[in-house]
């Protein structure tokens, strides 16, 4: 026989009490098994409210609990007094109390009173090792909890995606509030107001909206100043563009020859073979380090943006696997790769004023094509690339003079994945 402590308090019926006491008596029993429900419970119970003492009762409660009567034709009962259990989590007794009432109007336990109140149990014979079956008990019944299983286990399921949204939400208001303040300071040094979104944005960190709503507004204000730091800069560069067309009236004959060859022009503007990066990026040895060169058959139909027409989001998706995987997310459009550009440049430590300058040198599409692809090479051959951030603009400055092959580059980490 199995028994515990003194005669529990009688206590009064709430509906919610009621509902347990039927599940508890459900006639079509589901089958399950003791570590199935308890790990269910462990995922479940934030979403239920469970937490503090009233975790700890139930963490102890079905550890008491038999494996066996866990079984269809059984019950899972536990009989332990509300003084033992108060002295294993050192609460008050009233406490203990509380938390079972609160267990039992969760629908997870059930109370089985005998007619005096005291939980007990009598088993049958003890055989083969293992504890006989339960002739008559008294005590808390899990048997609301096993009737749930399949609930309780979408309800955690349900958390927990709802916990991953909350977190990639308050990652994504720190990205976006660093890239504003690395904005800003950039905004001041080329004379943009951003006095605007500077208040916007203390606006809604101040907010007593939820953190989903605040990464939203932030991701917004970052496209507006993005733009806007484009904007003046391309404004700067027509201003730069007339002012030198200006100066270039000498009075030169309009038809003046030059015999210089074209070809040969254009080849002198290439980098040169050999080059390298340096830690800061700049600088020339090494050429195996950049993606590969494309070569310039026709000078005058040199494009700026490395061969687009020939990449498909489908192939960079095949192409960066280990991008993907380090980021927990999938390619399947091309806005899924500009979602994520944010934490592709945060990865190699790229400054935002480096990453504005990137797009309005070739497209958004093309930018976040090479950074992904730099981000892949380094990943899969640490060793070969000292300063991913200086590949990358060096990569972009290869695309501007159309000297890279960006679709080789991913083809090549497709065979070498395949």
């Amino acid at each position: 026989m199995q028994t515990h402590g003194a005669t529990a308090n009688f206590r009064k019926l709430t509906p919610q009490m009621i509902v347990s006491q039927q599940l508890a008596m459900a006639k079509n029993v589901v089958k399950t098994t003791k570590s199935e429900v308890a790990l269910a419970l462990k995922k479940a119970a934030p979403a239920l409210g469970i937490e503090g003492t009233t975790y700890h009762v139930l963490d102890i409660l079905i550890g008491l609990t038999v494996a066996d009567d866990w079984m269809q034709e059984r019950k899972p009962l536990v009989a332990i007094s509300n003084e033992k259990l108060a002295e294993y989590v050192c609460r008050s007794t009233r406490t203990v109390i509380r938390s079972l009432k609160k267990l039992v109007e969760a629908g997870i336990l059930a109370y089985k009173d005998s007619p005096t109140g005291r939980r007990y149990i009598h088993r049958s014979e003890f055989r083969n090792g293992k504890l006989g079956k339960i002739e008559r008990g008294y005590g808390l019944d899990f048997s609301p909890a096993r009737q749930r299983i399949h609930e309780l286990k979408e309800l955690g399921e349900v958390f927990a995606e709802r916990l991953k949204v909350e977190k990639e939400a308050k990652r994504a208001i720190t990205r976006f509030v660093r890239a504003l303040d690395d904005m800003s300071v950039l905004a001041d040094q080329q004379g943009v107001d951003f006095t605007d979104i500077k208040e916007v944005t203390q606006e809604v960190l101040e907010a007593s909206s939820g953190v989903e709503y605040k990464a939203e507004v932030l991701s917004g204000l970052y496209e507006e100043a993005t733009h806007l730091l484009v904007s003046n800069r391309d404004s700067q560069c027509s201003d730069k563009e007339q002012m030198s067309s200006a100066g270039d009236t000498d009075g030169s004959s309009y038809n003046h020859t030059n015999t210089q060859d074209p070809n040969n022009s254009s080849n002198e503007r290439r980098a040169p073979n050999g080059a390298h990066f340096n830690q800061s990026g700049s600088g020339i040895a090494g050429s195996n380090l950049a993606l590969e060169k494309e070569p310039i058959r026709n000078s005058q139909t040199k494009s700026l943006l490395p061969q687009m027409d020939q990449i498909s989001i489908g192939l960079i998706s095949s192409a960066t696997t280990q991008t993907q995987e380090t980021l927990g997310s999938t390619l399947t459009s091309w806005h899924d790769l500009l979602m994520i550009t944010e934490d592709l440049r945060l990865m190699i430590g790229l400054s935002p004023s480096a990453w504005i300058q990137a797009e309005s040198k070739t497209s958004r599409y093309a930018a976040a094509a090479i950074l992904i692809t730099t981000i892949e090479k380094t990943l899969r051959e640490p060793m070969t690339i000292s300063s991913p951030a200086g590949y990358f603009r060096a990569c972009i400055d290869r695309a501007v003079e159309g000297q890279l092959a960006l679709h080789r580059s991913l083809f090549g980490l497709v065979e070498k994945e395949g």
